[in-house]
């Protein structure tokens, strides 16, 4: 990721709570590594949980949480951060090989997460020089659309 603060968002995008159960304060909480890969500290392989979820996780005879419910609520999370704006232009991107112009305020926090990338201005607007941009998916923004949205 570049420049992007992982932790800050996850807590951020749960309102300081477990993704679960919502158990608040960040005290009580951790982050879970969903592959169970510690060393894949990517945005999308992370998730709040509070103590009280994530310990019967790991516990090998465990029932719930279940790798299926923190998946879903995992792609839900995604899908709220990066916008149901941004999802579209990456998968416009992902289809055509060529990318999406749009505003690029919309689009900044995708190349922050490495999902997309600004290729060039397109057009400009008095002092603005790009009013618009072109934005190209990412192998990362790729990947993410094939793991979590069946794209």
């Amino acid at each position: 990721m570049k420049n992007f603060k992982t932790p800050e968002i996850l807590y951020y995008e749960t309102d300081n709570s477990c993704a679960l159960c919502s158990t608040k304060g960040t005290n009580l909480l951790t982050v879970h590594h969903i592959d169970e890969n510690r060393v894949n500290n990517t945005y999308d392989n992370l998730i709040v949980l509070c103590h009280n979820c994530h310990s019967p996780y790991h516990d090998p005879n465990h029932s719930e949480p279940t790798k299926e419910e923190i998946e879903n609520r995992k792609r839900n999370l995604i899908h709220k951060t990066i916008t149901t704006f941004g999802l579209n232009a990456m998968k416009i991107a992902h289809r055509n090989n060529f990318g999406v112009v749009a505003f690029p305020y919309m689009l900044y926090h995708l190349c922050e997460l490495d999902y997309m990338k600004k290729e060039e201005a397109q057009m400009g607007y008095g002092k603005i020089e790009d009013a618009t941009a072109r934005f190209s998916i990412t192998p990362h923004g790729s990947n993410v659309l094939e793991k979590w949205f069946d794209e």
